[in-house]
């Protein structure tokens, strides 16, 4: 992590973030998990995975493995477990409400720029017939404005 406004100034050297387009991923014809690391952990995280495939890649690397030891542990410990799960619920709860509203605005942003349109056609003495074959209003949202 570094400084905003002194791009050299380290704030620390402990944490690391990395972004994974787990989507292009899949789409990777050819993989090479014996000597990709990355492409283990997308691998043993990849829920479409063989378990086979994922049992070697914690076998190959021990730090996965170690990942694997804690999974097990926490997994056994039901309200670990329990968060675990609500966590994961709510994380797609939200994004679903996310994408959802950004569909409802995009389609209100859409009306309301043809409303706009429609009111400009409708200052230059359009009729209503051309206006509804030009914006795809109905009679009577044209007629509102």
């Amino acid at each position: 992590m570094r400084e905003d406004t002194e791009r050299d100034y380290i704030l620390t050297g402990a944490l690391e973030i990395h972004f994974i387009d787990m989507v292009k991923f899949k789409r990777l014809r050819e993989k090479d998990i014996r000597n990709d690391t990355l492409q283990r952990w997308m691998t043993y995280f990849n829920q479409d995975s063989p378990p086979e495939l994922v049992e070697e890649i914690v076998q190959m690397d021990t730090v996965i493995q170690k990942a694997e030891n804690k999974m097990d542990f926490v997994s056994q410990d039901k309200e670990a477990l329990r968060a675990y799960q609500m966590r994961a619920m709510a994380m797609s709860d939200w994004t679903s409400g996310i994408n959802k509203a950004k569909r409802e605005g995009k389609a209100e942003g859409k009306r309301e720029g043809k409303v706009e349109i429609a009111r400009n056609m409708k200052a230059m003495g359009m009729t209503s017939a051309q206006i509804t074959t030009a914006t795809g209003l109905t009679l009577e949202e044209i007629e509102g404005i």
